[in-house]
């Protein structure tokens, strides 16, 4: 077998970015960058790196977030600035290669004020 990584259960989290949130809003905000949170782990039976794509409404964001070296069972969690959004509803979907054919990729949908 190989490194294959699996999305945990818990999905996609959604808040605004640390790094571009000037007046300190609580939730997704027009006036601030959103940055989404996922957990992985590895589930194959070697050692390896995960990459995981982003994709906001269609459109690739910015390059693929890579893992640290991850043991068979570790997990890691990763952390994608979208930039900013306009406000209104919007949809992610994530996938990390190299999968494990099972959980390897989720959307969500998020609304930003």
């Amino acid at each position: 077998m190989s490194a294959m990584f699996e999305l945990a259960d818990g999905g996609i989290g959604f808040m605004p970015d640390p790094a571009d949130n000037p007046d300190g809003h609580n939730v997704p905000h027009h006036d601030a960058g959103t940055r989404i949170s996922f957990e992985l782990a590895n589930v194959g039976d070697v050692g390896g790196n995960a990459r995981v794509t982003v994709e906001c409404d269609g459109n690739v964001v910015g390059p693929e977030w890579t893992s640290g070296y991850l043991d068979p069972g570790d997990p890691d969690t990763g952390y994608v600035s979208l930039g900013r959004l306009g406000p209104g509803s919007h949809e992610v979907l994530i996938y990390v290669n190299p999968g494990s054919g099972s959980r390897d990729h989720t959307t969500a949908q998020f609304g930003v004020d």
